[in-house]
């Protein structure tokens, strides 16, 4: 796996027919899944390079039990240090006794608004909330960092493994990677609150739950799980690409799963060759005649931009070059 450069590209995803916002390609690097003490190589060193970080992270327990099993094998538990991964410009800061609410993003601009020219931004952010809420700009950003983390811890005790012999079970367990979990709907709708605040843990348990059978497989997922890949969250992807196979968007699917492996997660690759595997025996009426689904998926693929990941990935993928393929309403989708 060779390392990235500083300039990540930009991707139009096509998701079930839809054009999503443009997303730029993330690495799976960010100290925020990689737990302190981490060592790697023959020379059990702290990961330094981008390499030596995207192999570091640490999966996201789903549930207490996952984390009780991770206790009796001696492992260390990650789940406070990832409860702590929030992108603080969507946090909510709150001043009960005055009856203000503002998201982060908001109270930056109105500080540097008010700000002389010239003057540094942490400077200006304190001044700035000193003179309006009678609290240091620290204070106030770490009050609202608890508050979220508090509620994610509570609404996390509810979340629950499906037994083995439900069908629930192995519904969930044929689609997706992640062992099956259940949790009530008052806690997904809590996941969804906090993930609009930033946190990350709950963008990705959001999208987890309303992904599988807890929360009806629903379309929604995909919205939660871009908005944790966009804060490097490495699962959120591969359980958007797992998604996408079970509801028959393999073009999706594919999109997803190679940005998820050029992130840095290899099991991803699977779900790559499975869906071009299962798409290769489907054919597909092109302005060249007839030819594999799987073949249009990749020369599609290459047209929006995905060549690279492919080459350095897929090299069973990069036969002599081809025809131009044309598809009249290819990009349409599976099912909803």
């Amino acid at each position: 796996m060779t390392t990235k450069s500083a300039n990540l590209q930009e991707f139009t995803l096509t998701i079930l027919g839809k054009n999503r916002h443009p997303i730029r390609q993330k690495v799976f690097d960010s100290k925020d899944f990689i737990l302190p003490g981490t060592r790697v190589g023959v020379e059990n060193c702290e990961p330094k390079t981008r390499k030596e970080k995207m192999v570091s992270w640490v999966q996201a327990p789903l549930s207490e039990r996952q984390i009780e099993i991770t206790e009796v094998m001696e492992e260390p538990n990650p789940f406070h240090h990832l409860s702590k991964a929030i992108d603080t410009s969507q946090l909510t800061l709150s001043i009960p006794h005055k009856g203000i609410k503002i998201k982060v993003a908001d109270f930056r601009e109105e500080a540097l608004k008010a700000a002389p020219k010239g003057t540094k931004i942490g400077v200006a952010l304190d001044i700035y909330a000193k003179a309006q809420y009678d609290r240091s700009y620290s204070d106030l950003v770490s009050d609202a960092r608890n508050k979220v983390i508090a509620r994610f811890k509570a609404a996390f005790m509810e979340n629950r493994d499906y037994h083995p012999m439900s069908d629930e079970y192995h519904t969930d367990k044929d689609i997706f990677l992640h062992h099956p979990v259940w949790a009530p709907q008052s806690s997904i709708k809590e996941y969804k609150s906090l993930a609009k605040q930033g946190h990350v843990y709950s963008q990705y348990l959001a999208g987890v739950f309303l992904a599988s059978n807890a929360g009806g497989y629903k379309v929604e997922c995909v919205e939660y799980l871009l908005m944790a890949y966009e804060n490097k969250q490495p699962e959120a992807m591969r359980v958007l690409a797992e998604f996408l196979n079970f509801k028959n968007d393999y073009y999706g699917a594919v999109q997803c799963a190679l940005l998820s492996v050029d992130g840095g997660d290899d099991y991803s690759k699977k779900i790559v060759r499975v869906v071009l595997g299962n798409t290769s025996h489907q054919m597909m009426q092109t302005n060249h005649g007839i030819a594999p689904l799987s073949f249009v998926i990749i020369e599609t693929l290459r047209a929006n931009g995905f060549d690279s990941i492919l080459r350095e990935h897929f090299s069973e993928f990069n036969p002599d070059p081809q025809p131009e393929i044309r598809i009249a309403g290819f990009l349409k989708g599976g099912r909803s």
